[in-house]
This record gives C-alpha cells, structure tokens and sequence, in this order.
C-alpha cells in the first residue's frame, strides 16, 4: 500500500489528509501544532508534533519510507521552501507543494517540487468556468492545449444518434462516457458509446478534445 505524509494541518492539508485515510490509505499528519495534531489523530494512520523544518526530525520518524509527501504550510514562503528541500534530499519518489504565487512555485520546483499546486486559483478558474458556462460540471486540463470536461448534453445533441451528430468530424471532438439521466436507463452509463447510441435530454457527457473546440460545445 502507498503511504503518504501531508506537512501542515490547516484547511486544504488537513482535508487532504483525511480523504485519503478515508479511503484507507496509510497517513502520517505532520504539524507544528498540537491543538491540530490532535484534532486529525484519531483520524489518520500516524499523527505527530514536530517541525518540518528540521531535518534531524523528519529522520527520527521514517518519512524516507513514505511514498507522497504533501506540504501545505500555507503563507509561510520560506518554511514551504525548507521542508521541500529536506523531502527532496531524503529522496522521496513525489513531492507535491501549495503554492501561493508563481514565483514561490518557481523556487519550489528548484529545490525539488515535482508538482506546486495553487488551491486557491484552480478552485476561482473552476467557479468562473460554471459561471460562464453553466452546463459544464467538470473540467480537466490534459496536455497543454486538451481538455476533457463533462457537461449536461446541449439541447442541439437531443434525440439525435452519435451517427447523426458526427462529433469528430462537425465538432472535432471525441465522447469517451454518456452518463444517462433517467434513472431506469440500462446502462446507466455507457463508456466509449457506439455510432447507433442516442442523446436524451439531461444525460451528461464526457467529451475530450482541443481546448477551442471543447470551448465551442460549451457555447452551444
């Protein structure tokens, strides 16, 4: 089983730590604070007081044998750089970082981020996606340039068949999974669906492809 240690216990690292021991993987929750320890520790595998900082404790407790390490320490720039330094020369495999500009994410990469996430700006770019297009549900960048998103079916796709619309060639777009609205459809979901399948109001479809074409489903 992977194990994973999550660094910083405030909002989005404590959340993290507890959807993953919520789908029992093994967590160790590191924090400065006890009061924040204690609140995760009877929720996770390990939970411990200690600073991140100091690379004397992270060698007292194994963390080398983890193989994700999360660091979440919110504003503090230097403290994040610190423990992103010690985790790299510990050698573990993936070190992911919150990141809370993109030249704090730049240093971070330099000492050994293999990923800098920014909670903040993802969760604000996908509340003005909904906004600007509500029947999106979901959107996932792909490769620069790609995107899969999952939207409720324009009403121009309707009780039309996968054959009359021609998704590739009028819209150059793939449907990887319908999702079906009624819910005595059998199946209630069909995954890379044939040419003869039809849309019905309400389903939701996944639909990869290049970003401006993704784009101009959504304004349909």
């Amino acid at each position: 089983m992977r194990q994973f240690a999550v660094i910083g216990l405030g909002s989005f690292g404590s959340t993290v730590a507890l959807e993953l021991s919520g789908r029992g993987l093994a967590v160790l929750a590191i924090d400065k604070n006890h009061d924040k320890v204690d609140d995760i520790r009877d929720s996770v595998t390990h939970a411990i007081v200690g600073d991140g900082t100091d690379p004397a404790f992270l060698g007292s407790i194994g963390i080398s044998e983890v193989d994700v390490a999360l660091v979440a320490l919110g504003d503090d720039i230097e403290a994040s750089v610190l423990v992103t330094l010690n985790l790299s020369e510990m050698g573990i495999p993936t070190i992911i970082v919150k990141g809370i500009s993109p030249e704090h994410g730049s240093i971070l990469s330099a000492v050994g981020a293999h990923q800098v996430v920014f909670p903040e700006k993802e969760i604000a770019q996908r509340i003005a996606r909904s906004l600007a297009a509500p029947n999106v549900i979901d959107h996932i960048p792909l490769a620069e340039g790609y995107n899969i998103v999952e939207m409720v079916a324009p009403e121009p796709f309707v009780n039309k068949t996968l054959i009359d619309l021609n998704l590739r060639r009028e819209y150059g777009v793939e449907l990887l999974v319908i999702k079906r609205a009624l819910p005595d459809s059998q199946p209630a979901v069909v995954v890379v669906p044939g040419a003869g399948e039809t849309i019905h109001a309400g389903d939701k479809l996944v639909i990869m492809g290049a970003s401006d074409k993704v784009e101009g489903l959504q304004e349909l």
